[in-house]
């Protein structure tokens, strides 16, 4: 039966990530796509290592449709140049998570160990805890400033209430956690803080750029914003 779910659920993917392309090809949604695609693929499956190869299948089936849907969904072709600075987050920001990510779910899914009721508990309650936390977020923030480039559009405005408004960068706080239960689920310290080390420096890449560029779009507005709120964390600053 877990063999049968993990070839299902690489097949689902499958099929929606072309449905994606066909949508909306991009680099960015490929980039996506394979990045949660690669971790599905049936190979390597044992009676050994069902329970953490069936928790990753399932985690990247999910978290992987969420996030493939939500660049279909933003992409524009204005916003992808493929430029110097395109090029730039794509070593800066994407690779490290793309490492975090990969490297955690491959590292899970060949790892032995039976999975307890408390630690599969804490990969559920992190895994669906970061994933709606990051789908609020990007609905709050909306279509037109949710983007992988950091460009601007005429009718963007700067988002500074709901989750924006207990933090700056609440999206990536939410996939942070997303891949905290990722780290969980290899049953292993030292790689687990690998992976969210990596995925922190991605994340921290691109907030030091993204940050500059909305201090010199929204000037005064921006700072007094970054003055009350926080980097990651749901508190004001007093």
């Amino acid at each position: 039966m877990a063999q049968f779910c993990i070839q299902f659920n690489f097949f689902l993917f499958l099929l929606l990530f072309g449905a994606a392309l066909v949508r909306n090809l991009n680099v960015n949604t490929v980039l996506v796509g394979l990045t949660y695609l690669a971790p599905l693929v049936p190979i390597g499956f044992t009676s050994e290592n069902a329970d953490r190869f069936l928790i990753v299948s399932f985690c990247n089936l999910i978290f992987g449709v969420i996030e493939v849907a939500v660049f279909v969904r933003t992409v524009r072709p204005e916003d992808t140049p493929f430029d110097r600075e395109h090029v730039q987050q794509l070593c800066g920001h994407v690779l490290p998570i793309v490492v975090a990510l990969v490297g955690l779910s491959f590292v899970a899914r060949a790892t032995t160990v039976p999975v307890s009721a408390v630690e599969l508990a804490a990969i559920a309650a992190l895994f669906v805890g970061g994933s709606v936390m990051r789908v609020v977020a990007i609905y709050q923030i909306g279509e037109v400033a949710f983007k992988f480039d950091i460009v601007f559009r005429r009718e963007q405005k700067l988002k500074t209430d709901q989750l924006y408004g207990i933090m700056r960068h609440p999206s990536y706080t939410a996939m942070m956690i997303v891949i905290l239960a990722y780290a969980v689920t290899t049953h292993s310290w030292v790689v687990g803080i690998m992976g969210m080390l990596s995925a922190w420096i991605g994340f921290q890449y691109r907030i030091q750029h993204e940050e500059r560029a909305l201090d010199e779009q929204f000037g005064e507005e921006y700072r007094a914003y970054q003055a009350r709120t926080r980097m990651w964390l749901p508190l004001t600053k007093p």
